[in-house]
């Protein structure tokens, strides 16, 4: 199950709990049998059962006199419904992100990465039609569709089925891709290739829907550190010519010095997350294989004659909240 769902459960059972502890409570101070301590009547408040506690209160005439308990329990009722409506705020406003790379290639480019088999206010259509919206020539998946923690193999593939009949859909690995059973992984790759979407796996395509040709090059997880990268570009130049503009799908961020020096042109890659949280004055907090206060997380990120274009992404996997990170779309006109 997602963490929403687990949510769900927490708050029902304790407010189920907080109830049923006043209305005991009430009932053993008419029977003069061993109370149940204030504190932990409190504390049921305290860990998200407010609403129950409250309405055990309410109707059962119980703890109405002490002011402890008529100003606490109503406190925390506030408290969990500001940070509910909080953080699903935070997790679900969408945003497109434009960015002009300064290339001449005449296409207009969306990508979607770190799906991990989000529902933008649990609408699964709400990221096609966002996309569709910003007529794309061409949509580029980088990564993590899936994801290996609440796995929904049919989601992923849904969308990315939706997304391939509005451009051309290109699609590359993530991290999580590689934690997938091996049953679920070849269902995702296979049934991608089923649905039209293009999975460049160390594969490069040569297009022509620019006003110049450009190579897409499209590199697996485990290949973003090593010669792989170099070598396709090196095959694209000998196939289409030296200045063919090489645009390079590769999921992680952090291997930068990497695509430049194999001469990328432009590259998307997400993975980060955004930084997660997202402090004032402070900057991201926390990413994937760059730990603390990282430094790629989003935007133009500028290496020699390299641009790397870093997408927050729209789900999250081991950390289930973001803070002024929203989930975003990114078209780039090329």
């Amino acid at each position: 199950m997602q963490f929403w769902q687990w949510v769900v459960i927490w708050y029902v059972v304790t407010n189920i709990g907080g109830f049923l502890a006043f209305a005991s409570d009430k009932y053993f101070a008419k029977t003069g049998k061993r109370r149940i301590m204030e504190r932990d009547l409190i504390l049921l408040a305290a860990i998200g059962g407010g609403l129950g506690c409250l309405l055990g209160m309410i109707l059962c005439h119980h703890k109405t006199r002490k002011k402890k308990f008529t100003v606490v329990v109503p406190f925390f009722l506030v408290l969990y419904i500001a940070a509910t409506c909080f953080f699903t705020y935070q997790n679900n406003n969408l945003v497109i992100t434009k960015y002009d790379p300064g290339t001449s290639i005449g296409v207009r480019a969306v990508q979607i990465s770190d799906l991990h088999n989000m529902k933008i206010w649990w609408d699964k259509d709400r990221i096609i039609r966002e996309t569709s919206a910003l007529d794309p020539d061409v949509i580029f998946l980088t990564g993590d569709l899936a994801d290996s923690m609440h796995t929904d193999i049919d989601s992923a593939l849904y969308t990315a089925g939706e997304l391939a009949k509005i451009a051309p859909t290109y699609y590359v690995t993530g991290n999580h891709e590689y934690r997938l059973s091996e049953a679920d992984y070849f269902k995702l790759t296979g049934g991608l290739t089923d649905a039209g979407v293009k999975v460049l796996s160390n594969s490069y395509e040569i297009r022509t829907d620019g006003k110049e040709q450009y190579a897409v090059i499209g590199l697996e997880d485990y290949s973003l550190g090593d010669g792989t990268l170099a070598a396709l570009i090196d095959d694209a130049r000998a196939q289409a010519g030296y200045d063919i503009p090489t645009v390079v799908l590769a999921h992680e961020p952090q291997y930068i010095d990497n695509y430049a020096a194999s001469g990328a042109d432009i590259v998307f890659a997400g993975h980060a997350h955004g930084g997660q949280i997202v402090l004032p004055g402070i900057g991201p907090v926390v990413s994937p294989d760059q730990g603390l206060f990282p430094k790629l997380t989003s935007g133009i990120i500028g290496k020699g004659s390299t641009k790397m274009i870093v997408s927050r992404g729209l789900g999250n996997s081991a950390l289930p909240y973001r803070i002024n990170d929203f989930p975003e779309i990114i078209v780039s006109d090329l």
